[in-house]
């Protein structure tokens, strides 16, 4: 192998790749980058077996070749030169030489044939989704999905294919966040768990246009532009959301958005880091937001509402409410009660989405 090509075009399409890559696996090609030389391109891949995402850029091939380097330490070796031009030049089998202007490297890695054969999935059948509002919408729901790697099915969000519209639906077991916004040419409805870590690498992407999403029979395929990401479906049934959602939930309250959230975050300071409940007394127009904790002390505030029902109280968690009102765009939020001992269900005031909303389950203080 070797080559010459555009330093900046290069890390461009390099960064993507150390959010894929595992550091501390017990394999150690996961921690490897897969670099191929042909036909005018250098072709980059990371994989950690259940995720994997795939690029190009452009380069001058003088000798077709690959090797697999150690992603870290090769992306902080790039990023560190000053030159535009970088030349890889493979001089060993397992041996690459960096070289830029008056630096040069020489970083050891593995063969190609040591690299794990990447998934593909069938060409037919694409559906495309306008990058922007898939990105969104995964802003939307990421929050809620469950770390608990007990509750697998709950590791990923669950992705609906409708006709004329997209869903998208998290949930952790204490909060519900579902999502669904317009789609042309949806085409048959279809439902699919994609993992967590498939979603938060396609919102750290950037461009324009539409993500081409294909299904496989294992797999799931995002492409945009020169990029492809690839991975595994999650196996297990989501639970049945839509019976969850409360429909009886009378009292409802509207809030500006950032008020509610500053408020949110300075009372939420006197919590202690088990005990995460704060306690919501709605009363005429106003909400006192309060939290007590015997180590720390005491905190309160009254943020104005539109409100004119009795008065009643409820327990929630800060960091639930926050992220949701964090995700939200609007300016104003409208939140749907019953009791103390019911969910709580934010929604935003109009907003760019068809339905958006949260569920937050009550907490005992």
């Amino acid at each position: 192998m070797e080559i010459r090509l555009d330093r900046s075009e290069f890390l461009t399409e390099l960064a993507p790749m150390q959010g894929i890559v595992e550091r501390k696996s017990t394999i150690p090609v996961l921690s490897h980058l897969l670099l191929t030389a042909r036909d005018g391109k250098l072709f980059l891949a990371a994989t950690d077996l259940d995720v994997s995402l795939t690029s190009w850029c452009e380069a001058d091939v003088d000798l077709d070749g690959g090797i697999a380097v150690q992603a870290k330490k090769f992306m902080e070796i790039i990023r560190s030169l000053r030159t535009q031009e970088v030349s890889l030049r493979l001089e060993e089998p397992k041996t690459l030489t960096i070289e830029a202007g008056n630096s040069r490297f020489k970083i050891h890695g593995l063969a190609p044939e040591d690299f794990p054969t990447l998934p593909t999935v069938e060409e037919e059948g694409a559906i495309d989704i306008p990058f922007g509002d898939f990105r969104r919408m995964i802003g939307k729901i990421l929050f809620a999905i469950s770390a608990d790697e007990s509750r697998f099915q709950l590791n990923g969000a669950l992705l609906k294919v409708k006709e004329d519209s997209l869903e998208m639906v998290a949930t952790d077991g204490h909060r519900l966040a579902v999502v669904e916004s317009k789609l042309e040419n949806g085409g048959e409805e279809a439902s699919v768990l994609v993992p967590r870590k498939a979603l938060q690498e396609l919102q750290r992407f950037d461009g324009n246009g539409a993500v081409g999403f294909r299904r496989g029979a294992h797999h799931l395929s995002y492409r945009l532009g020169r990029r492809e990401l690839i991975c595994r479906i999650l196996e297990g049934s989501f639970p049945d959301y839509d019976r969850v959602i409360s429909k009886d939930n009378d009292k409802k309250l509207t809030f500006d958005r950032r008020n509610l959230l500053e408020g949110i975050q300075r009372v939420a300071l006197m919590t202690g880091d088990r005990a995460r409940g704060v306690r919501f007394q709605f009363a005429q127009d106003e909400l006192t937001i309060s939290a007590a904790n015997p180590d720390l002390g005491a905190a309160s505030e009254k943020i104005s509402c539109e409100y004119g029902e009795e008065e009643f109280s409820v327990g929630l968690n800060p960091d639930y409410f926050c992220q949701f009102l964090a995700a939200m765009e609007t300016e104003q939020v409208q939140l749907e009660l019953k009791d103390e001992d019911s969910q709580c269900i934010g929604r935003p005031i109009d907003g760019p989405d068809q339905r958006y909303l949260c569920v937050i389950m009550p907490m005992r203080l």
